[in-house]
């Protein structure tokens, strides 16, 4: 039986991890986290429950781009939501046109990063035409797809060294077999033993990485505000994303999301600015928790806390899943675009370096 270690058990390592599996390999993910599932993760507060890096996706109807590779891995199942924008709310079963609230919504454009590229841009907004869907947490995803592994989910479990066709951990053990990194490339190097041409380490190194996120996760005041499903932009860079439907159509959580680099002076001035620009909200927050860059750095590992890794201003920040290390592929956001469609299409470009595209292709029409 042939065997793969996985480093990192984000959604591009457990897609990798779960294509291996049905190719007949024993699967190790390893995992320095308590738990796997990276940005799809979700934590409670105060019986609420927040997503972390997940809100929405796209591309989910029928043979849309993402439907495509779901479908095959057993996820179309889960409780998917088609969110359907309206300007009507239904309040304890009476309809309340929009305009008619306290408060007005912003404008119906999805956060991207400020700094992407039109081609980018398009890619990863464009499938949001034929509509978006939400699942109440990201950890369904996790769970589904690491109960298809074959072999075993390390957690709690920091690789040390990576050298041809072996991997090191903290704790002494090491893991034999094809190496499939689903973190930061240049972290994958770093730690690396053994030779790499200089001009692709030296390429590594200049590559920029993305802005990180301020998150504000809000509890809020029973039955102040609506519960809507979609996503609101204002000002093209603070996105309210509503959570915790309470039955009677209103909301019990909001997650508030703003780009930021760099060490955050005074978490909580920043958040209460942000709460302040929502029309209404203020008056509804019982409590809020926040999350900075630096809290994405020490949760995620990336540099900087940068939310979608390296920058694709043109096809030549992409990285390549094959690295120059026979054995050694990366895989993830890094590698390719960010976000739920982006990591599933890069795991895919990982899975047919390693297998070839006739196997990969056999796996996802079974």
């Amino acid at each position: 039986m042939s065997e793969a270690v996985v480093i990192g058990a984000g959604l591009g390592g457990l897609l990798s991890g779960v294509i291996l599996s049905r190719a007949g390999y024993h699967v190790t993910v390893l995992e320095k986290g308590a738990k796997p599932g990276g940005c799809l993760q979700t934590f409670t507060r105060e019986g609420l429950r927040f997503n972390t890096g997940f809100h929405s996706v796209a591309g989910l109807e029928k043979g849309g781009p993402l439907e495509r590779i779901f479908r095959p891995l057993g996820l179309m199942d889960l409780p998917w939501e088609r969110v359907e924008e309206t300007d009507e709310i239904v309040l304890d079963g009476v309809s309340h046109r929009l305009p008619e609230l306290s408060y007005p919504i912003g404008n119906a454009l999805r956060l991207s990063s400020p700094e992407a590229t039109e081609e980018e841009y398009v890619h990863v907004m464009d499938p949001y035409r034929e509509g978006s869907w939400r699942l109440p947490a990201g950890d369904w995803i996790v769970d589904r797809l690491a109960g298809q592994i074959r072999g075993e989910i390390r957690t709690r479990c920091a690789v040390t060294a990576i050298e041809p066709g072996r991997v090191r951990c903290e704790d002494g053990r090491s893991y034999e077999g094809t190496i499939i990194s689903d973190i930061h490339p240049r972290l994958t190097f770093g730690m690396f033993q053994g030779h790499v041409r200089p001009s692709y380490l030296h390429r590594l190194q200049v590559l920029e990485d993305g802005p990180g996120i301020f998150t504000v996760y809000c509890q809020l005041q029973p039955e102040t505000l609506p519960y809507r499903p979609w996503d609101t932009t204002y000002d093209g860079n603070l996105m309210i994303h509503y959570g915790n439907p309470d039955g009677k159509g209103y909301a019990r959580s909001a997650d508030l999301l703003t780009f930021c680099k760099g060490p955050i002076p005074d978490r909580n001035a920043l958040a209460e600015s942000l709460i302040q620009r929502i029309p209404g909200l203020a008056p509804a927050v019982m409590n809020y928790w926040t999350s900075t860059p630096d809290t994405w750095e020490r949760y995620t590992g990336t540099p900087g806390g940068t939310a979608f890794g390296i920058r694709k201003k043109d096809a030549s920040c992409f990285v390549h899943p094959r690295t120059p290390v026979p054995g050694l592929f990366l895989t993830g956001q890094n590698c390719g675009l960010h976000g739920v469609l982006g990591v599933s299409e890069t795991a895919l470009l990982t899975c047919r370096e390693i297998l070839g595209e006739t196997t990969l292709n056999q796996i996802l029409q079974s």
